[in-house]
């Protein structure tokens, strides 16, 4: 026989037992982290039921985007000497920057040769390795929820040679609402024909495609380290930004000779796998001799650029595909970063890549090229202090990731929130 659902009895002083109802024991478990969930999964048949249901898993996965992590990639860390990927939460990080990074045998990756973490979605790491075997490269793709402690084979083998990865790829991870599945996107340099050729992966099928080229080239794409955060994952797109009208190399000084117009966003949706060119911000009307960049906060679209070499800039676009609803977000000048005797030379000329924006919008962590540390800035009283983390961390390539029960991504399922 089958045991009878499990109930959440509550006990009061002087009365009978009362029992939870379903609904509210869903809604409790909701807002409980993936390692205590796995436990409760052995309560009862019921409560495995409950907790491996896919209503389930979405509702969860909509509850955790509110405490997100950073995956902080270290080179070389403490924790065994090797390459590491260690998930911290945001408010953590901003409650007390002097932090000691844990040595959780539950989120150490276990793969040695995963070289870079190439993007996050819905609780799972795509990780980007290679072997070396003579003058060519195998790279290869693994993918890792470090909560649910679970990992792909390998896939998605192409060769290269010795110099190809850093000279002519990129990859970009999302998740396509349409038909709900993963894909990867590969780009590639096609610098004779100032374009970029464009690859995709589905993860349920394991096959590279070619779809239509980009008549643009995304930034930054020579000699970039491919963990970099250079790409954008947005309501079931992946969007970069891109010099559409000549490519050139560009030195430490150079972005000052670009002309602001050659700037755009290619903006691919991975359901329809056909792409848009946005316009950066009006406002962006002057270059500077530091790169400018695109990211995510609080849900939007944002562009970020130095102005004039005495403030950082970030717009916001209000609507995510309307370029008139581009709004100023915030502006921060460089002279308030002068309490961390950073050298004011040095904020004028290194590039600041926003990484989160807090929940009540009060706290920006920011990462500086300049920087070992990332930057918290408190926007409402314009004070900035580093973090104090004694592991080297690449703070340009920390990507916004959020736990979830998702267990499975080479299959289609309903989980998006």
């Amino acid at each position: 026989m089958s045991s009878p659902p499990a109930k959440l009895r509550v006990q009061p002083d002087d009365e009978s037992p009362a029992i939870l109802p379903d609904e509210l024991i869903t809604e409790v478990l909701s807002h409980a982290d993936v390692k205590s969930l796995m436990q409760m999964r052995c309560v009862s048949k019921t409560w495995d039921a409950m907790i491996s249901d896919p209503k389930f898993v979405k509702l969860h996965l909509k509850r955790a985007s509110r405490n997100p992590s950073l995956t902080l990639f270290l080179s070389k860390s403490r924790i065994d000497g090797d390459n590491n990927v260690v998930p911290f939460p945001v408010s953590c990080l901003i409650e007390n920057p002097m932090i000691t990074l844990p040595n959780d045998p539950y989120f150490r990756l276990r793969d040695k040769e995963c070289r870079y973490v190439i993007g996050s979605c819905n609780g799972w790491l795509c990780l980007l390795g290679y072997s070396s075997i003579g003058a060519y490269r195998q790279i290869w793709l693994r993918f890792w929820n470090p909560a649910m402690h679970k990992m792909t084979e390998k896939l998605g083998y192409i060769w290269d040679n010795i110099l190809g990865l850093y000279t002519h790829f990129k990859f970009a991870f999302g998740y396509d609402e349409l038909s709900e599945t993963y894909k990867v996107v590969l780009l590639i340099l096609d610098e004779a024909r100032n374009r970029t050729n464009v690859q995709i992966l589905s993860l349920g099928d394991d096959m590279w495609r070619s779809i239509q080229s980009f008549p643009a080239v995304p930034l930054p794409f020579r000699y970039s380290n491919p963990g970099v955060n250079d790409v954008v994952y947005l309501n079931g797109s992946l969007n970069w930004l891109a010099l559409r009208d000549s490519f050139r190399s560009i030195g430490v000084y150079g972005w000052k000779n670009v002309n602001v117009k050659e700037f755009v966003i290619i903006s691919l949706d991975l359901g329809t796998e056909t792409y848009r060119q946005l316009m950066p911000p009006c406002g962006f009307d002057e270059m500077s001799p530091v790169e400018p960049s695109i990211c995510v906060l609080k849900d939007c679209l944002c562009f970020s650029n130095d102005y004039k070499r005495t403030d950082f800039v970030i717009w916001k676009m209000e609507v995510f595909g309307v370029e008139e609803s581009w709004t100023q977000l915030f502006r921060i000048s460089y002279q308030n970063l002068q309490s961390m005797h950073l050298d004011f030379v040095d904020l004028q000329y290194s590039q600041w890549l926003p990484l989160h924006l807090s929940d009540h919008g009060d706290t920006l962590i920011l990462a500086n090229k300049q920087e070992r540390q990332a930057i918290l800035y408190n926007l409402r009283d314009n004070r900035a202090v580093r973090t104090r983390i004694t592991d080297d961390i690449q703070w340009f390539s920390a990507k916004v990731h959020v736990e979830s029960l998702v267990s499975d991504i080479l299959k289609p399922q309903v989980h998006q929130p």
